[in-house]
C-alpha cells in the first residue's frame, strides 16, 4: 500500500506495543501454575491455550503494524513495567495484572474497530474482542471459584486494590497509546468511559448480587 499518513505511523507505534505484550510465551506464568496447582492438571491445560491464543494475537498484531508500515520493537518501558508488576506477588496476583490488561486492551480495539476506516483492521479487532470475551470469562469463572471462601471484608479489600491498579494501567495505557487514538479522533475521555465500563461489567459478574450501579460507585 501506498506510503502511510502520519496518523497511521502512530497507529502502527501503538499497535507494535500491544504485540510486544501478546508475544510472550508465557513461561512463567505456566511455571507458577505448576507450583501453586499441581493438582489442576485442566486449568494449567487452560491457561496453555489461553497462551497460545495471545500468541496468535501477536501474529495477527504483527500483521497490521507492517500494513502500516510500522516496525516492531524488541522491548519498551511499559511492557518492562507490565512484566515487572504481574511477577510481583504471584500467580494470582500476576493474573489478575492480565485481566486489567484485557479490560484496557477491550475498550482500546473496539473503539479503533469503529473509528478507523479500515475493513481488514476492523477484522483483525473484532476477532480479538471474541477471544478476549472468552478469556475474561475463563478468569471470571476461576476468580469466582477461589473466593467462594472469602469473608466479605476480604472481598471488598480485593475489589478495592483492583480497582486501583486498574486505574493505573489505565492512566499508563493513555500515556502510551493517546497519541495514537486521538489520530482517530478517540479522546481521553471516550477512552477512560470505554475502559472503566469494561471494568464495572467485569467486576458485576464476578460478584453475583451486586448490581452494576454499585460497582460503578466502587470504580468511581
Amino acid at each position: 500500500m501506498p506510503a502511510a499518513p502520519a496518523g497511521y505511523r502512530e497507529l502502527a507505534r501503538s499497535l507494535s506495543h500491544f504485540q510486544l505484550g501478546e508475544s510472550g510465551e508465557g513461561t512463567y506464568l505456566l511455571r507458577e501454575a505448576e507450583r501453586a496447582h499441581p493438582d489442576d492438571p485442566a486449568y494449567r491445560e487452560a491457561l496453555s491455550l489461553f497462551i497460545r491464543e495471545e500468541k496468535e494475537h501477536a501474529r495477527l498484531l504483527q500483521k497490521l503494524v507492517e500494513r502500516y508500515q510500522g516496525r516492531l520493537v524488541k522491548k519498551h518501558w511499559t511492557h518492562s513495567l507490565f512484566r515487572l508488576v504481574r511477577r510481583a506477588f504471584g500467580i494470582r496476583f500476576e493474573i489478575q495484572v492480565l485481566v486489567i490488561a484485557e479490560l484496557i486492551g477491550t475498550a482500546y480495539y473496539r473503539l479503533v474497530a469503529e473509528r478507523l476506516p479500515d475493513e481488514v483492521v476492523r477484522q483483525v479487532c473484532e476477532l480479538v474482542l471474541r477471544d478476549e470475551a472468552q478469556h475474561l470469562g475463563f478468569h471470571v469463572d476461576r476468580l469466582s471459584m477461589d473466593q467462594k471462601a472469602w469473608l466479605p471484608v476480604e472481598q471488598a479489600l480485593w475489589q478495592g486494590q483492583f480497582q486501583i491498579l486498574f486505574l493505573g494501567a489505565l492512566q499508563v495505557a493513555w500515556i502510551d497509546h493517546g497519541a495514537a487514538l486521538r489520530t482517530l479522533g478517540i479522546t481521553y475521555a471516550e477512552f477512560q468511559r470505554e475502559a472503566r465500563c469494561e471494568c464495572i461489567r467485569f467486576l458485576a459478574s464476578l460478584t453475583p448480587g451486586l448490581s452494576r450501579e454499585e460497582t460503578a460507585v466502587r470504580v468511581a
